[in-house]
């Protein structure tokens, strides 16, 4: 199990040092912004959404580590997929993270379960998901 952790903290930081979608400019057909307050992190979620699929995503913002590999995760992973996915993907890791079932290491979001012993730090992996559901409840 803690070649297991390994993996997931080396993950984190990969993608907190280059991150997938930060700073990049998309066409934007939703937006919205987060904020942390017991952290600090900030994060402004950007979907261009057509017939139901986001066709593009991307985020800014000042963050921790965990939140911005969450950010960089969410980016990587719903990309060409259906909106309904957004939900569904934050439910599973909010389950995940906070509820009793055991990790799952075929998630794609598996290196965001290392955060699970740690509840302070939880909001800081769930907050780009929170974001980009509210960015699909507003229009630009």
């Amino acid at each position: 199990m803690n070649d297991l952790h390994a993996l997931y903290r080396d993950t984190i930081r990969r993608h907190a040092a280059d991150p997938t979608g930060y700073r990049r400019g998309i066409e934007a057909t939703h937006r919205c912004e987060g904020h942390n307050p017991q952290c600090g992190d900030r994060v402004e979620i950007f979907l261009q959404l057509a017939d139901g699929i986001i066709e593009d995503i991307a985020f800014d913002g000042e963050a921790c580590t965990i939140c911005l590999a969450s950010a960089s995760l969410l980016c990587e992973n719903l990309a060409g997929q259906a909106v309904a996915t957004v939900d569904a993907m934050a439910r599973a890791l909010e389950k995940r993270l906070k509820g009793p079932d055991p990790p799952d290491d075929d998630d794609p979001l598996a290196p965001l379960q290392g955060v699970r012993p740690y509840p302070s730090r939880i909001q800081c992996a769930t907050l780009p998901w929170e974001t980009a559901q509210r960015a699909l409840a507003s229009e630009l």
